[in-house]
């Protein structure tokens, strides 16, 4: 993260804290040191142009600036929230999942500003997203019961048959591009699942509670994948695998992690990459390979390996 960035995101963490902040103080201070005047002024000036009303000058008191008001702050929880807030909004204006987004009227207008000046900047080419929107009685219904813990007998729409499933709800997780209900399922082989809530036709309470099982909500925190399975003690269970990545395609790997667990363990001296990922499964990883082919291959597990081999040779027939 550049430096610039640094001194940015704590400007803002202390303005939402409603600090006081001096430029001559800030001149005192590790990440502000030997920088001029005019350097700490284009940092504010960067949050002024991205929410043009949320500080201040304090009048009588020369070079410092306080928050005009913490209401469009307390929608931000964190640094990283932050940073992502803009392209975050943009998503769920597609999806029409916040329609009722309870957030005041101008900090909405501020936001809203943004997000029309970024698309004039930038242009998002990504996975095609699901078309069909959630009814916003459901989602809140969905919200209400993650938020006290009820049960839900959910309809569930599959690819080829509805399902009727009794879960306990714990998150709205956002993952490739789709929103899914991260939930305990009752009653059923799998314990876990991850459901596209585009494919919720319908939910109701059992009138029923729960307690969260603190395994699953860990599980849930740590997933990388839809394709993450679950299982008790999956610590226990993490498969890693290797995979090595030609020289020509190493930068792509250098500059970007395609999962959170990816770790560069080998950079030989032709440039070649060794990679290792840890997993709940093999399947979190295929896709990635598939796409990378013939600049990535399998280096271990074997099993993995033969996998790869005979989904291309079934394709190659």
């Amino acid at each position: 993260m550049a430096n610039q960035t640094y001194r940015v995101l704590e400007l803002i963490r202390r303005f939402n804290r409603n600090e006081k902040v001096c430029i001559a103080q800030l001149q005192h201070e590790t990440l502000w040191e030997g920088k001029h005047e005019k350097t700490i002024r284009r940092d504010l000036d960067i949050i002024k142009q991205v929410f043009p009303d949320t500080f201040h000058r304090i009048r009588g008191e020369n070079g410092c600036y306080k928050a005009v008001t913490n209401a469009l702050f307390e929608n931000i929880t964190s640094a990283e929230q932050l940073s992502l807030l803009v392209q975050t909004l943009n998503i769920a204006d597609r999806s029409n999942l916040f329609d009722d987004l309870n957030i005041d009227p101008a900090d909405r207008a501020i936001l809203e500003k943004q997000i029309k000046e970024t698309k004039e900047i930038y242009l998002f080419k990504s996975k095609p997203f699901e078309n069909r929107s959630v009814d916003p009685a459901l989602l809140k219904k969905l919200e209400q019961a993650i938020y006290h813990r009820r049960e839900l007998r959910i309809t569930y729409q599959a690819p080829h048959r509805t399902f009727d499933y009794t879960i306990k709800p714990y998150r709205i997780v956002f993952m490739n591009e789709n929103f899914y209900l991260a939930s305990e399922v009752v009653n059923t082989p799998f314990r876990f699942s991850p459901l596209r809530l585009s494919r919720i036709l319908a939910a109701e309470t059992t009138g029923k509670t729960f307690h969260q099982n603190r395994e699953i909500a860990r599980f849930i925190k740590e997933m990388q994948t839809p394709l993450a399975s679950y299982r008790p003690d999956y610590r226990d269970h993490l498969i890693t695998v290797t995979l090595e990545v030609a020289p020509s395609k190493a930068a792509h790997f250098l500059t970007k992690k395609h999962l959170p667990s990816q770790t560069i363990k080998e950079k030989r001296e032709d440039d070649a990459l060794i990679l290792t990922f840890t997993v709940t499964q093999e399947e979190e990883v295929i896709d990635l390979i598939l796409r990378w082919i013939p600049h990535i291959k399998v280096v271990s597990p074997k099993t993995l390996k033969n996998k790869i081999e005979r989904r291309l040779k079934a394709y190659l027939s």
